[in-house]
């Protein structure tokens, strides 16, 4: 059942059930009009045998984006059983974000009475690797990577001889910071994907996402201007800044904000190498000079003169045609697409329609609704 995120993006949240485990993938928030909501978690009752939160199991958590995870501190505060599974990068981004003013605002928190998933994340939460495979009673469940943003993983079930994967977002093309994602070499029954594209026709990916960016902050420093690059999530940020390390001279000098700069601190004591010796920490009491570039999720309304303002936002989801290669790799039996808003025009074609001119797939299709129960 998909409690949220099924045909549109935000509150991703999708309930599982396999025998006596009581499985959510991912608990994120959304909004419409500037206004937050929620997955619905009170429709879980609707399944049969199921009468409590309470009775959830496992949580499983695919990556760090608010729209799979915002609403998790909430749900742990109404349900304490849970266990709950994500890989320690995606944990480490967590933190930041339930840290940082904006989320806190979001939410309606505060500092001094954070809720007991924030303060205690270390005690709710147990970290996995891809490639490792945890038995339960009923179940096992291996992990994989994803690709999408830093320690994204796709989880695969198996249950009475069927092998059930949940994708989250994904993407089948590398960036400077995320490899590919890495697809089970065993055969898919059932497949959850996150289809963000799924019924666009027309979405292609560049083959390279920052080339604009790239051109503009080029243009920028080329006729004497120093460069604010505004970005609108943390991980986003610190794929922005791999990318500039990769292409920038180390004579221009790259200023990073506190929240951006604690972030990557903490995923180089993960073992991911980030910084340069051109890299510093923003603070107060920097003082900037000669050619630089100023990296920071705040957006500034007044710049120092000679600067210029430049908005790096991005999307790292796979396009229409990468959606549809891979399913094809998949080849599953049946494939549930969530996450997928479709189009104004009722007649865009989608994955499915696709599919079904492609004599080498065999796959069903479901789009979901959401609050409706189907057995898979």
């Amino acid at each position: 059942m998909a409690l949220g995120g099924s045909q549109k993006v935000g509150a991703s949240c999708y309930f599982l059930k396999l025998g006596e485990n009581n499985i959510l993938l991912d608990c994120g928030i959304g909004f419409k009009n500037a206004l937050r909501y929620n997955p619905v978690l009170a429709a879980i009752p609707k399944i049969p045998g199921i009468y409590s939160l309470s009775q959830i199991s496992e949580i499983y958590i695919s990556h760090a984006h608010l729209d799979h995870t915002g609403y998790l501190p909430e749900l742990i505060k109404s349900n304490h059983n849970s266990k709950i599974y994500m890989t320690p990068i995606t944990k480490t981004l967590l933190k930041s974000q339930y840290n940082d003013k904006n989320y806190l605002n979001i939410m309606h928190y505060n500092k001094r009475s954070l809720p007991y998933a924030i303060s205690n994340l270390d005690n709710v939460v147990a970290t996995v690797n891809y490639m490792q495979k945890i038995p339960f009673k009923n179940y096992t469940a291996s992990f994989y990577q994803a690709g999408h943003i830093p320690g994204a993983m796709m989880t695969l079930f198996e249950y009475k001889n069927k092998r059930i994967l949940y994708t989250g977002d994904f993407s089948l093309h590398e960036t400077p910071l995320t490899g590919a994602c890495q697809i089970p070499n065993k055969k898919i029954d059932i497949l959850i994907m996150c289809g963000l594209h799924a019924k666009h026709p027309r979405y292609f990916t560049k083959t390279e996402p920052f080339d604009e960016f790239k051109q503009k902050i080029s243009n920028s420093l080329n006729y004497g201007y120093n460069v604010y690059c505004h970005v609108p999530q943390l991980s986003k940020g610190v794929e922005i800044l791999t990318y500039l390390n990769e292409y920038l001279s180390e004579d221009i000098k790259i200023y990073i904000d506190e929240k951006i700069y604690s972030v990557i601190c903490s995923l180089e004591n993960l073992n991911c190498q980030i910084l340069q010796k051109n890299n510093y920490r923003l603070t107060a009491n920097t003082s900037l000079d000669g050619k630089y570039i100023i990296l920071s999720t705040q957006k500034r309304k007044t710049l120092l003169a000679e600067t210029q303002f430049i908005n790096c936002d991005f999307s790292l989801h796979d396009s229409f045609e990468e959606t549809v290669d891979f399913i094809k790799k998949i080849n599953p039996s049946k494939a549930i697409i969530v996450h997928s808003p479709g189009e104004d025009n009722d007649d865009t074609e989608t994955v499915e329609q696709r599919l079904l001119l492609d004599a080498e797939c065999n796959t069903d299709f479901i789009f979901p609704e959401e609050q409706i129960p189907y057995i898979l």
